[in-house]
């Protein structure tokens, strides 16, 4: 990382980019298959549908999923970016061999479940490579965003690293813990990863 720090307006000018890269898509929808890896209990792999409207309607169909971080897969960056903030550029890093600048974002909504927001910004393209988020309610979470192609800001695949304590178990899941025998709570593994793979993405542009 180069450990410089560039004028505030210049990273105000990054997230814009990033906003407007975004806001060309009226609506879209696509298929995802999520993948929950947790070290202690087997989740099967679900097929679900994905829709947007513009600004940031995001419905994320994942009944039974709960373990699934679903806020931190529903674009919240969207939010965040079309709201008050600060914003700070503190440097330079690759990210899947992309040069990317670092941008903290912390909201001044007093209100905001967000606490602060570390985006990883791929300047040439205006995406969202990667982001770590801390929030009041559940935890801190990071997204590393995947893209097929340089057309589009949408990812063809997230991977959401989190913290198991934040999230509730399903009654089915806790028996399962139960007759493994971790009964434990220091004994259960404290983060887990979501893997979600798009396809079929059907888009609509303004």
């Amino acid at each position: 990382m180069i450990g410089y720090t560039l004028p505030a307006q210049d990273a105000e000018s990054l997230l814009k980019a990033v906003g407007q890269n975004m806001d060309k898509i009226l609506r879209f929808e696509a298929d995802a298959l999520v993948k929950v890896d947790v070290d202690f209990i087997n989740i099967k792999d679900r097929k679900i549908k994905v829709r947007f409207e513009c600004p940031d309607k995001f419905t994320f169909e994942a009944e039974g999923l709960a373990l699934l971080p679903k806020k931190g897969l529903q674009m919240d960056y969207l939010q965040l970016l079309k709201a008050k903030y600060t914003a700070i550029d503190v440097g330079e890093e690759l990210v899947d061999n992309r040069k990317t600048r670092i941008i903290k974002v912390i909201p001044e909504a007093e209100d905001s479940d967000v606490i602060l927001a570390q985006l990883w910004i791929d300047p040439e393209l205006s995406r969202i490579m990667r982001m770590k988020t801390y929030t009041r309610k559940s935890g801190s979470y990071i997204i590393d965003f995947e893209y097929n192609t340089n057309f589009r800001p949408l990812p063809d695949r997230l991977t959401v690293s989190f913290e198991i304590n934040n999230m509730a178990f399903p009654t089915k899941a806790m028996n399962e813990i139960m007759t493994k025998g971790i009964q434990k709570p220091d004994s259960i593994p404290k983060k887990a990863t979501v893997i979600v793979q798009y396809s079929n993405y059907k888009i609509v542009n303004k």
